[in-house]
This record gives C-alpha cells, sequence and structure tokens, in this order.
C-alpha cells in the first residue's frame, strides 16, 4: 500500500488525476486510524463531553481549598475541566505520560498548570482515550512485530516540519522498512490572481461566470466558506452546486434541546417558549401549541387567567385531552425547576422523560428526531450522577453534546471541477483553481504554552511545537497546493453584513513565493496581482478574469417598480366588514390595504413574533393591576387601594403578565416599572375620587350595530370590543376610561385637543342609546406618566377640544361610509404611499376629508407589518 500523508490532509479526497488501488491520501486523523487497525488496538470511540464529564471528576477528586484551580472550578467546574483537558490533550499528543521532573532537575520548577494535569494524571477514575491518547501510543505500538501491510509513506511536506512526536513515528515506520519519500515539489510557473469584491454578491457573480466560461476537466474549486450564493449564481449559468455549508447552532432541530431546557426553568421566559412552541418539529402538538401561544399574546406570563384558560380547553379537546393538559402545565408552568431549590441529574431526567417519549414516537419516520433523541440521552447521562445542576453548567454541557453542522441550502451535485475545503489539500495537478472564501481558510489555533512549561516539558522529552512552527507547517502545506497548479485565483471579500471582513495572513506568504522580475514591495505586489468587479469589463462587454473570457451582452436597464398606492379589484361584498373594533376601526380609516390584508387576506406575523414584550407587555401588566384592585375595592366600597395593596397585586401578577421582569439582568428594569405603577395606580383612583368619578366595572364588553350607507345600500356592521374601565359621574352620565402606556403622552393630548379621539367618542356611543356619541366624561389615563389627558374636568385639568363628540362621531360615520363605500367597489389604498405620490397643487387626504367633513386618520405605519407589501419602506423586490 502506498500512503500520501499530510498534517491538513484528512479532508482531502483520494487520486482525483491518477486514481489507483492500494493508494490513499491521509491527516494525522486518519493515519492514526489505519496504524491503529494494522496493529489491532482501535477502541470505540467517546465523545468529547463525556471525556470532559470524567476529568471534571478527576479534579474533583483532587480539589481543595487551596488548589491551584479551586477559585475556577468552584464557579464554573465545566468550562474550568474543559479548558484542563485541552492542555493535558494537547501535552499527551506530543508524547507527554503524566510524569513531571524532580524538582531538582535542571532547576526548573513545574508550574502549578503543570501540577494540576500531573495530579489529575494520577487521579482515580475513568478518562476515555482521545486522538491524543491514540498519537502517544503509537510510539511504543509501532514496536510490535505485526504487519502493517505498507509499502512507502509519501509525506506531502518535510519530514522535519512535522511535530516531534510524529518525526518519531515516522523513524519507526523507515525502521520496519517502509520506504519514506517526500512529494517532490513541481516546478510549475504560477499565475496569481487576487479579486477583491465590495461583498459576496459581486465575488459570486464573477466567480460563477469565471468557472461558465470554460471547460472545468482539470479545475479544482476550494470552498472555505459558504458557496449559498455562489450556488445561485452557479445555477443561472445552469451549472452544478458546490454544496459547501457553514457550521451553525441556528438549526431547528439542534434548537429543541437547548430551548427545553431553557423554557422549563423560572422564572419563565416567555420569549423562549413561544419559539419552542413554534419551532419545526417542536414536540409539542400543533392544535395545543396554538391554544397556548393565544394564552402569550394576551398575556405575557405563566399561570395567568389566559393560561389556566389554554389548559383546559386542551383538556376539554377530543383529540388532546386532558393528560396532555397537565403534562404542559405542569412542565411550562406549575413545575418550573428552581435553581435556587437545588436541582438535581435525576429530577432533570425526570422532566425530559416527556420530550424523550415524544422523540421515541417520532424516531421510527424522521431520522433527525432519532439524532435528536440520541444527543438528549448523552446529556442526561453527563447530567444523572450530578447532585446540583445549574443552569450554566446545564448550557456548558449543551453547548459540548450539540456541536454546530454545516448543512448547505443546496446539496453538493456532481461536477467535473474537483471540490476541496482547503488549497492544502491539493495533492494533483491541475491546471486551474478557484479559492472561494479564502479570508475564512485557517487552520484552528494551537494552545499556547508559557515558555516555563514548554522548558519543563522539554526535560521529560516532549517537545511541544509552537504556534509559529505550527503556522509555517500550515504555510508550507498551502504553499505545496498552490505549486501544483499554474492558475490560482483567490476571491476576498471587504464587508459582510455590513462589517468588514479582515484579510487572510496567507495572502502575503502565496505572494511572496511568487518570483519578481524587479524589487517590489509587498504593497506594489499585491496591488499588480489584485483585480476589482469594476475592472474586468471593457467598453466593448468584453470581460476577462486570470485568462478566461466571456462576452456579456447589454441589457435594459430594469428599474424596481413600487407597488401601486392604489389597488383597483372587481367589486366584492366580502370585503364588507362582518363585525368591528376600535383598532380594526383606526386601521381602515388609516389604511384601507393594511385593513384588507390583515382581515381580509388573513397576513400575520408569526406566533412566535406576536407575544408582547416591551411598552404592550407593560400595558397588558399595569391594566391587570387596576383591574384586580378596582374588583377588590367594589367588593369592599372603597375607592383608593392602600400602597401595600397595590404591591401586593404586582407580586403576584408579575410571573402571569409580565414574567420578562423576572429574568437575570432585569433587576433595575423591575425596580422601575414597580415604582412607576405603584405611583400612578394610586393616582389613577385618587383622581377618579377627586372627580366624583365612581368606578363601576373593568374591562366592560359591548356590542351594538352601527348602520351606513355604503355601496348605495343600508349595511349594519356589528361594532364589538371591552372598555378599560367604566363608572359614572356624579351626574349620573357615563364616565368611560382608556388606559394607555406610553412613552409620550404628546399624541393623546394632540387627539383630546383637536377633538378628534375617535376611541372614547366611539365607547361612549357603544355604552349608550341613541345614534351620535354624548358628550359624557371620557379620558386616556397614561399609565406611565400618571396624567389624564381630558376636555372633562373630572379627571383633572380639562383640555379644550376644538370639537365635541356628537360631531366628532358625526365625523368619523362619513369616513367610515366613504372608506368601506371604496373598498366594496374595489379600490384600496395604501394612504401613505398616496401622500408620498402627490403631485404638486393636488389635495392631501387630511384636506380631502376636511373638504367633505370627514375624519381623517393618519396611518399607522411605524406599527404596520406590511410595510414592505406596500412599498412604503422602499424595498421594491
Amino acid at each position: 500500500m502506498k500512503i500520501e500523508f499530510g498534517w491538513h490532509l484528512d479532508r482531502a479526497p483520494w487520486a482525483y488525476t491518477q486514481p489507483g488501488l492500494n493508494h490513499i491520501r491521509v491527516g494525522r486523523k486518519n493515519f492514526t486510524a489505519l496504524l491503529q487497525t494494522r496493529l489491532g488496538i482501535t477502541r470505540p470511540d467517546t465523545g468529547h463531553a463525556e471525556r470532559v464529564s470524567q476529568y471534571m471528576n478527576r479534579l474533583q477528586s483532587i480539589d481543595s481549598p487551596d488548589a491551584w484551580f479551586h477559585s475556577s472550578f468552584e464557579v464554573d467546574p465545566w468550562s474550568t475541566a474543559q479548558e484542563l483537558l485541552a492542555a493535558r490533550d494537547d501535552a499527551v499528543s506530543n508524547g507527554w505520560s503524566g510524569e513531571l521532573p524532580e524538582a531538582e532537575t535542571g532547576g526548573v520548577a513545574s508550574s502549578p498548570l503543570l501540577q494540576t494535569l500531573a495530579a489529575a494524571e494520577k487521579a482515580p477514575g475513568q478518562l476515555a482515550p482521545s486522538l491524543a491518547d491514540d498519537v502517544a501510543e503509537l510510539v511504543t505500538a509501532l514496536n510490535s512485530p505485526l504487519s502493517l501491510g505498507i509499502n512507502e509513506l509519501i509525506l506531502q511536506h518535510a519530514e522535519r516540519s512535522f511535530p516531534h512526536i510524529w518525526q518519531v513515528i515516522i523513524a519507526k515506520l523507515r525502521s520496519r522498512g517502509i520506504k519514506v519519500s517526500e512529494a517532490v515539489t513541481a516546478n510549475t510557473q504560477l499565475r496569481l490572481t487576487l479579486l477583491t469584491a465590495e461583498t459576496e454578491w459581486e465575488a459570486a457573480e464573477n466567480s460563477a461566470r469565471w468557472i461558465s466560461a470554460a471547460g472545468n476537466e482539470s479545475t479544482a474549486v476550494v470552498a472555505s466558506d459558504s458557496t449559498a450564493v455562489l450556488d445561485h449564481f452557479l445555477a443561472e449559468h445552469s451549472l452544478p452546486a458546490v454544496g459547501a455549508g457553514t457550521p451553525s447552532v441556528w438549526r431547528p432541530q439542534d434548537q429543541l434541546i437547548p430551548l427545553f431546557f431553557e423554557v422549563i426553568w423560572g422564572p419563565p421566559n416567555i420569549q423562549l417558549l413561544a419559539e419552542f412552541l413554534t419551532l419545526p418539529g417542536s414536540p409539542v402538538r400543533r392544535a395545543a401549541a396554538r391554544l397556548l401561544l393565544g394564552a402569550l399574546r394576551a398575556e405575557p406570563g405563566i399561570g395567568g387567567d389566559a393560561w389556566k384558560a389554554a389548559v383546559a380547553d386542551i383538556e376539554r379537546d377530543e383529540q388532546l385531552g386532558p393528560d396532555l393538559a397537565l403534562i404542559l402545565d405542569q412542565m411550562f408552568s406549575t413545575g418550573l425547576l428552581l435553581e435556587e431549590k437545588g436541582v438535581s441529574g435525576t429530577e432533570l431526567a425526570e422532566r425530559s422523560e416527556w420530550l424523550a417519549a415524544r422523540l421515541r414516537a417520532r424516531a421510527a419516520i424522521d431520522e433527525t428526531a432519532k439524532s435528536t433523541a440520541a444527543l438528549l440521552q448523552r446529556i442526561l447521562a453527563l447530567t444523572a450522577p450530578l447532585t446540583r445542576v445549574s443552569r450554566r453548567d446545564l448550557r456548558r454541557i449543551i453547548a459540548s453534546v450539540i456541536s454546530p453542522t454545516a448543512i448547505s441550502l443546496v446539496a453538493a451535485e456532481a461536477s467535473p471541477w474537483l471540490r476541496l475545503g482547503h488549497l492544502a489539500e491539493l495533492t494533483d495537478e491541475v491546471d486551474h483553481v478557484l479559492w472561494w472564501g479564502f479570508q475564512n481558510a485557517g487552520a484552528p489555533r494551537p494552545r499556547r504554552w508559557d515558555a516555563q512549561d514548554v522548558d519543563t516539558l522539554a526535560l521529560v522529552g516532549v517537545h511541544l511545537s509552537s504556534r509559529e512552527e505550527l503556522s509555517a507547517l500550515e504555510v508550507a502545506q498551502t504553499l505545496s497546493g498552490a505549486t501544483r497548479t499554474k492558475n490560482l485565483v483567490l476571491v476576498q471579500i471587504q464587508q459582510r453584513d455590513g462589517e468588514r471582513v479582515e484579510g487572510n495572513p496567507l495572502l502575503e506568504a502565496l505572494v511572496a513565493a511568487q518570483q519578481s522580475v524587479k524589487a517590489q514591495t509587498m504593497a506594489d505586489r499585491l496591488a499588480a496581482i489584485t483585480v476589482s468587479p469594476a475592472d474586468l469589463t471593457d467598453s466593448t462587454g468584453h470581460w476577462s478574469l486570470a485568462g478566461r473570457r466571456s462576452q456579456l451582452v447589454k441589457v435594459s436597464p430594469h428599474r424596481a417598480t413600487a407597488p401601486l398606492p392604489v389597488h383597483v379589484v372587481a367589486p366584492n361584498p366580502a370585503l364588507l366588514p362582518e363585525r368591528i373594533s376600535y383598532t380594526q376601526l383606526s386601521t381602515l380609516l388609516g389604511c384601507s390595504l393594511a385593513w384588507v390584508l390583515k382581515h381580509k387576506s388573513h397576513l400575520r406575523v408569526p406566533d412566535a413574533a406576536d407575544v408582547p414584550t416591551g411598552n404592550k407587555m407593560l400595558g397588558i401588566f399595569a391594566h391587570k393591576v387596576v383591574e384586580v384592585l378596582q374588583e377588590r375595592l367594589r367588593k369592599e366600597h372603597r375607592a383608593v387601594p392602600q400602597l401595600a395593596e397595590v404591591k401586593t397585586v404586582i407580586d403576584r401578577l408579575l410571573p402571569e403578565l409580565a414574567s420578562e421582569l423576572l429574568l437575570p439582568g432585569q433587576k433595575h428594569r423591575l425596580a422601575g416599572v414597580r415604582a412607576t405603577i405603584e405611583t400612578t395606580v394610586l393616582m389613577f383612583f385618587q383622581q377618579l375620587q377627586r372627580g366624583g368619578v365612581v368606578l363601576q366595572e373593568m374591562e366592560k364588553a359591548f356590542s351594538k350595530d352601527l348602520s351606513l350607507i355604503a355601496g348605495g345600500s343600508e349595511v349594519t356592521v356589528a361594532v364589538e370590543g371591552r372598555v378599560d374601565a367604566v363608572g359614572i359621574d356624579a351626574a349620573g352620565r357615563t364616565a368611560v376610561v382608556d388606559l394607555k402606556w406610553t412613552n409620550s403622552e404628546k399624541y393623546l393630548r394632540e387627539d383630546v385637543q383637536q377633538g378628534e379621539a375617535l376611541q372614547l367618542a366611539l365607547y361612549q356611543w357603544a355604552l349608550n342609546d341613541g345614534d351620535v356619541s354624548p358628550q359624557s366624561p371620557a379620558a386616556y389615563f397614561m399609565l406611565k406618566q400618571g396624567t389624564f389627558a381630558s376636555a372633562h374636568p373630572e379627571f383633572g385639568p380639562a383640555l379644550q377640544a376644538a370639537q365635541d363628540a356628537p360631531e366628532l362621531w358625526r365625523k368619523a360615520i362619513r369616513a367610515v361610509e366613504f372608506t368601506v363605500d371604496e373598498v366594496l367597489s374595489g379600490r384600496i389604498t395604501a394612504t401613505q404611499r398616496v401622500e408620498d405620490v402627490l403631485a404638486e397643487g393636488e389635495l392631501s387626504a387630511a384636506a380631502l376629508a376636511a373638504e367633505q367633513e370627514r375624519l381623517h386618520r393618519k396611518p399607522n405605519c411605524t406599527y404596520c407589518n406590511f410595510g414592505t407589501l406596500c412599498g412604503v419602506k422602499g424595498d421594491y423586490s
């Protein structure tokens, strides 16, 4: 057997240009495995996470308060064990047996690190061998008389460039009669070109054009980065995809276990819970997940009324049932794990049994579920012996077990060119090489040892390669690969995702290795080989890059067309609103396109993105605090609560409606929110008492028919909703208050001053008889600022309104009739886009509405989810 051996050849393909039997290429990992097989010393592989766990147990056995690693180990045992195990494996892979020189030998004292490693090496407990142990074992195993079946060993770079232990192994192979030689470096004159593009898209377009411009039977494509964009352009040239992916943990199945182990702990993180429920392949049945997501959207917390109602709905559902309802409620609400109470590995396994069972049930029909189930069992096996598992330790263990996977958006396809991951893997003669992702090409950084440790280990025969030596080895093998081609194109980009991309140090080595006709600085030599996409095409459309040419044909410019501001469709009576709330009404009057898309086309954001956070969450929370307090006050015939009562209600409702504030890192924010709500809620009740308004009911439901003239006939639309707070004033009139949590009170005050507080007018109309909204007390209360905005003195200093409620309501009815008539006739308007394209002298929507005595509502584009569809965001793609 003939073997080609190089430090970076583990991923290299076998012979490309001269294939043959009994001729293989290997790197150190595959060569070690081959020698183990021939010597009969193979053994089962053990995962890295399992070895970290074993080493952690060894460290535990030698730990003491005065141990060098004690402080770190006490805070983060897993990471400490992981770091020390990496140092141990690096030393062992270079021949260390666990022994240190005697203290008097050479006058070099062992460092605390080496003393710790030596103590751990002798400590009781299992430590499964790794590649490092396998390499070290070869030194003695090669003394065996067993035949290796190897005739020739061809080194892809100089023998002296290998680490010392490998030089020893190579020498032993030579002593067994194996012919050892070094590969002959080709004396090829290389043409080096550096294509520097601003973005990945520019680079991919020109790279694909270069590949398509000639035959590729003697071409290699080196992909050191994801080729998703390159594959897109290759497809346009009807060429096969390279199919290289980037390692990432953001795969749905890879996220299942980490998300599960986040959402079973308290305090609950409902944003992560929403992601878990909506994750592709989630173990929670879709119907149950929808109900729980609905609860989270209504009340962003766990265990509140909405959550209990969702659990009850699951229990009543024939397809779901009470067993599932109980499991989900215990898993994500009533039985959350609390770190401060101490959680054992056994308890963690019990909580995970449901997930394990779900994965096992799907494993028969889903390969990804089978692999995920295996990962879960590995994690549980690692945590099972632990008497106390912290969330941090659990995260570390999960990160060790679930490694990033490289999955390309497009699978690799059969191609005439040779596909490599690094130029160092090139061992065949080819004419052309395109190196895609050149800036990302690089070997893993080796461990940096202190000079004292290097000297100490040298005394026991362990020679550690320096980082400089290993870097030189990478450079040497890369340069060796460069000698096997005549034409090398390096592709690099200036920026990715708006951030500058650093260069690759290999560039200077590649340039320096090329012959120069005269003395030139490195900057001059780099400039001479660098081209940009703008340099590749001349005035006649001739495109050329690195010896390949193509004729480009000029096409007519195509500008992205903005969506129409007004969409005209066939008249459709189905567009008539059957029932409408204030929120719907405001959307309809502001932008009929947004209303149609949401309420007739039923477009919506993903469920996980619709769970309240920020101001929306705080508004729901503060509103519920007022509601609970009012219910208590009404039963006890009181008007104003005590501060202690407010604090008690806040504490009780926090996990149910604002669990986000209980998460780590939210302490300062929680203190601010708590202080604000305590103050403003008291101000709310106190002002109502001073104004003579008796609060009767919170969240009062209403439903009233609204008669409109639309499409030439009378239509009736049911107006439904809930009023935040309803009371009665001293004159017996109905008083309504809408509670708001907003950063600024400016816009609500302006609404009241301009006489355009439509929400308050609608509530008064709905709660009173008659077709016109009465001039009864109504106000907005700003929960964050603790102020009322009202034209009525019952709520404090009154604002002067430009028009009264009856007049506002009449204008609102005209506006509704006008808009509904347009929608029914098939005219759907994106209001802001119409305003943006107004010709000079044309009346604006506000001016037209004023002229026709209709209410004008501004479109709420800031919080609209359809800005891309209508074109207001300017992206017409």
